[in-house]
């Protein structure tokens, strides 16, 4: 899941138009979903998480609100 989250990332990065970034961003908010939801089920799945699902849960949250940045950055640059 971090992997195509990065990829994804990678992709809003490079989008040159805003119509190009506009479409991967509504791809990006699915898989940030899907992330989310992952989450929820790591959590929620027996009560207790070992040290390697809680960081691997810490990773996942850090690359969402950096993707959440870059995200807000896009949005309000303009194209080049």
């Amino acid at each position: 899941m971090l992997k195509s989250m990065q990829e994804m990332h990678d992709k809003m990065m490079a989008a040159k138009t805003p119509e190009e970034r506009q479409a991967l961003m509504t791809e990006h908010m699915k898989t940030m979903q899907e992330g989310m939801s992952m989450m929820g089920q790591m959590h929620g799945g027996k009560g207790t998480m070992g040290p390697d699902a809680m960081s691997k849960r810490m990773d996942m949250m850090e690359m969402m609100m950096q993707m959440m940045m870059d995200r807000e950055v896009a949005r309000s640059s303009p194209a080049k």
